[in-house]
C-alpha cells in the first residue's frame, strides 16, 4: 500500500507570491481557510481547525520541522482524533522553471495510522489536497 500523497500544480505567480501564499495568514485564508496557521520558522506551529460535512469539528496540528525560504517548508500533521502514535509530515516545495513555477505538496507517514482506516483517510486527504491546490492556483493565477 502506498505511503504518500504527492500532487503538483503549475502556477503563474512568482516564487515570492507563492511563498507568501503558503506562509502568510492573510494569504492562506484566501485559498485554504482563515482557521489555518503556519508559522514559517523551525519549531513554528501549524494548526487547522475545520468542520466536516456532518458538522463535526476537527483540529489538525503540528510544528514546522524545516524550511528553506521561498523553496520549501515541512511540518508535522496530526488530527486530534488519530491514535497517539499517528503523525504525518507535509512538505510544500516550489520549483522555479523559468516562465512557470511548480508547487508540489507531498504528505507522507501514513503507515503510522491504523490499517483499517488508512486507505479512507488517505483518499480524503488526496481529495482535500487536490481541492486546496486548485484553490491556490486560482488565487495565484488571478
Amino acid at each position: 500500500m502506498k505511503d504518500q500523497i504527492e500532487l503538483s500544480i503549475t502556477v503563474r505567480g512568482t516564487v515570492a507570491e507563492i511563498w507568501r501564499a503558503l506562509t502568510d495568514s492573510d494569504d492562506i485564508e484566501n485559498w485554504w481557510s482563515d482557521d489555518v496557521v503556519i508559522e514559517p520558522r523551525v519549531g513554528g506551529k501549524f494548526k487547522e481547525a475545520w468542520v466536516d460535512d456532518e458538522g463535526n469539528k476537527g483540529l489538525a496540528s503540528g510544528k514546522v520541522l524545516s524550511l528553506q525560504e521561498k523553496k520549501n517548508i515541512t511540518f508535522t500533521w496530526r488530527e486530534k482524533d488519530w491514535p497517539k502514535e499517528a503523525q504525518t509530515e507535509c512538505t510544500f516545495s516550489i520549483e522555479d522553471q523559468g516562465p512557470k513555477r511548480v508547487l508540489t505538496v507531498k504528505h507522507v507517514g501514513w503507515g503510522s495510522l491504523p490499517d483499517k482506516s488508512r486507505a479512507k483517510i488517505m483518499k480524503d486527504f488526496e481529495v482535500g489536497w487536490g481541492y486546496h491546490l486548485q484553490e491556490l492556483k486560482s488565487y495565484l493565477d488571478d
